[in-house]
């Protein structure tokens, strides 16, 4: 909700700048048709996706892994020693730290998945945003929307207002 009042706000003032200024050139994209159909970001996302299937494999062989162990010791709990049992215990204990650990060590925020998506996507990013730029310096664009996001891709930093409006907060 509060994105949508920020985003609001800001498609407010560069309408109103747009106004003011009858020559300025805004222009949109759809990112999300972009990454479906260059061929490079497509390369990307499969070499990705390739990545995250093979970690999702070895964490399901660890969660079967675990759930064996503690239907094991279901099963035998009954008829079996204290020492056993202790030690059983110990082992799914140690099982289920290792499933999370792994978990967030692959899948976590600063995970090995985020990091081949930084590897494999950030160069096509890149590109497509230095191609972004060009284009938007040479046809005269002030502002290129991401229509896909309602964000702003690229802009002319002569309409950057953003110390203006420090200056007058911290008047």
């Amino acid at each position: 909700m509060r994105n949508w009042k920020k985003i609001l706000v800001l498609l407010t003032i560069i309408l109103s700048v747009a106004f003011a200024a009858d020559a300025i050139k805004i222009g949109f994209i759809y990112s999300e048709q972009i990454m479906l159909e260059y061929q490079e970001a497509i390369d990307a996302m499969k070499k990705l996706e390739a990545e995250a299937v093979e970690l999702q494999n070895v964490y399901k062989e660890m969660q079967a892994d675990y759930q064996m162990l503690i239907e094991d010791y279901e099963k035998r709990k009954l008829v079996s020693s204290d020492a056993w049992k202790n030690q059983k215990q110990k082992e799914i204990v140690t099982k289920e730290q290792q499933l999370q650990s792994y978990q967030m060590d692959n899948f976590g925020q600063e995970g090995a998945i985020y990091k081949k998506e930084e590897e494999y996507l950030g160069p096509v990013l890149d590109k497509i945003n230095e191609t972004l730029k060009v284009i938007g310096e040479e046809d005269g664009y002030a502002f290129v929307f991401d229509a896909s996001k309602g964000t702003i891709v690229y802009a002319d930093e002569a309409y950057n207002l953003t110390e203006k409006v420090l200056e007058e907060l911290k008047k």
